[in-house]
């Protein structure tokens, strides 16, 4: 004879075969679905119909009806996960190109489990479906993993004509992996989330087998080593936490998720965008580090990505380098602010231009896209609202509507963006407040929350009411922290007394005079001055109204 040149199998279910002492036809479930092994050159001994039928089978091209059943049934699975992705996914699932990322993903691991199953003759229970759900589980959440779990497995079962016990092994082995992995931020736990997931397959292989056979033969499936199916089970669950835990950084670049190993290599301050930000925008960057310290245990505090965190904090005003003098946080004590000869509407344009700016540099540096998402969303869509008040007190004689006072958006997608949002607002009101004590830190904070889930900026970034309130609690305990008092040195008060300080003073920490809201902060407007200065004025404006077609440009094309 010939060798098979694939595996030939038969789904597991009941078989009638007659007993060769007897003569009697005895029904059976047979577990040995393998009837040749792909090389095997047949014989005539070899089950001659029963290998027969199955080379028909395949060999006869599937008919007109079965093909519309089965691509209706695995595009309403598809269609069904697309729906609850839009509607229920959080975060980053809502995007068009992380839900082709998963799909690229599915459709790649069931191609290579149809290979394991024409080309392997191990128990199909050995196919390390179970990867996906851990993927997914790592990448987003357990909810999605889930259902991910539940349309793989049933996909793979239809490779055998929905074989009842691959079913359930994989819905087990798939659900009881995800719900386990409880470390999410190491590789190695993704082994033993698999382990613990085959384990539990294995169980309920052995209950089907007592339910449907009335009986389970330990020593002689395990006597069948690789083909064992108890160890594939088990080893299934096994070779699929290895194989997530090996691939887990290509298949996170594939979902639109960064690696901590790349976002760890971001916080090095030696990254050629962070040592421009600390040279050319020193206020800027002090603003950034201690937003980064914020905006981390907020994020930790609600159990999302506070590594990605600190470092969006950290590059989201990378624009600001540009026009430095701009933002007052970066005027030295002298120096005189250029908006003092802008028109409000210029200036607001100026401002707005940083996150336009910040996209770009931040995109031409090949920083990942969750990392630029930062810079586009936080001021979402907020007011600028000093140089908004200072044209309606003059008068607004252009009569400009609120829209042109407006950052283009987009407002934040992602939890982790909104919290970048809240705490850019609460780290600069912070510096303000007069009595730094937790109830006032406390006002401060619900407010600034409060304001921006009121002007629909927090709609779409998946935070819930208890994540607020965590931050909120998170937020007031860190400021509390960080302005705690100290004893001052005997030769500071000493000095003190040589000044007349009072002794209270010295224990107080300082603040600057930051009032701005939703923006950077602005010195009072002044009137203009020289011909020189009004010279000045028209260069600047030039240079702001180039800022400003970017501003308008952005929606369609950097941001969107």
């Amino acid at each position: 004879g010939e060798p098979a040149h694939t595996t030939l199998r038969l789904p597991y279910g009941p078989r009638i075969e007659r007993d060769a002492q007897t003569g009697r036809a005895e029904l059976h479930y047979v577990h040995e679905d393998v009837l040749v092994a792909r090389g095997v050159v047949l014989q005539p001994h070899i089950s001659a119909h029963r290998v027969a039928y199955a080379q028909e089978q395949r060999a006869r091209p599937p008919s007109t009806q079965r093909l519309l059943g089965v691509f209706a049934i695995f595009f309403s699975l598809a269609l069904a996960l697309t729906a609850y992705l839009r509607k229920f996914g959080q975060n980053r699932l809502k995007l068009l190109r992380t839900q082709v990322g998963l799909f690229i993903v599915l459709g790649v691991l069931l191609f290579f489990s149809k290979l394991g199953l024409l080309f392997t003759s191990l128990p199909e229970l050995w196919l390390p479906v179970s990867a996906l759900p851990l993927w997914v589980a790592t990448a987003f959440d357990r909810r999605t993993a889930f259902l991910v779990t539940m349309i793989s497995s049933f996909i793979v079962a239809s490779l055998m004509q929905l074989d009842l016990i691959l079913l359930s092994v994989l819905l087990t082995r798939g659900m009881a992996a995800t719900l386990l992995y409880l470390d999410r931020k190491h590789p190695r736990h993704m082994v033993f989330s698999g382990l613990l997931g085959g384990l539990c397959a294995a169980l309920v292989y052995v209950a089907i087998s007592y339910t449907v056979e009335g009986s389970f033969d330990f020593l002689a499936d395990l006597k069948r080593l690789a083909s064992s199916d108890l160890l594939a089970c088990v080893g299934g669950g096994v070779v699929s936490g290895a194989i997530a835990a090996l691939l887990r950084s290509f298949v996170a670049r594939v979902l639109g998720q960064v690696p901590r190993e790349r976002l760890l290599d971001l916080t090095d301050l030696e990254q050629p965008l962070l040592t421009r930000l600390a040279t050319e925008a020193p206020g800027t960057w002090e603003h950034s580090r201690a937003m980064a310290n914020l905006a981390e245990q907020a994020a930790s505090a609600i159990g999302a990505d506070a590594l990605l965190t600190r470092v969006g904090a950290y590059y989201h005003d990378i624009g600001k380098t540009i026009q430095r003098s701009y933002f007052v946080e970066n005027l030295g004590p002298d120096e005189q602010s250029p908006h003092d000869e802008l028109d409000p509407e210029v200036s607001a344009d100026a401002i707005m231009a940083h996150v336009v700016v910040g996209t770009k540099l931040m995109r031409e540096g090949g920083l990942p896209e969750p990392v630029v998402e930062f810079a586009y969303t936080h001021h979402g869509t907020q007011l600028v609202e000093y140089f908004w008040n200072k044209c309606l007190q003059q008068g607004n004689p252009k009569e400009l509507d609120e829209s042109a006072f407006r950052y283009p958006g987009m407002k934040p997608q992602t939890k982790e963006t909104a919290i970048l949002m809240v705490v850019d607002s609460i780290e600069a009101a912070s510096r303000t407040v007069e009595t730094p004590n937790r109830d006032t830190f406390e006002a401060m904070i619900q407010r600034i929350v409060f304001t921006k889930l009121a002007s629909g900026q927090l709609d779409e970034s998946g935070l819930e009411l208890m994540d607020m309130r965590i931050i909120i609690n998170r937020m007031t305990d860190t400021l509390v922290n960080m302005n705690h008092h100290r004893i001052k040195y005997q030769w500071q008060a000493k000095r003190a007394e040589e000044f007349g300080v009072p002794s209270s003073a010295m224990n107080r920490p300082s603040a600057p005079e930051i009032q701005i809201h939703g923006s950077s902060t602005m010195p009072p407007s002044l009137p203009p001055g020289s011909e020189e200065a009004e010279a000045e004025n028209e260069s600047l404006n030039e240079l702001a109204r180039t800022a400003s077609s970017a501003v308008r440009r952005v929606r369609d094309d950097d941001v969107a």
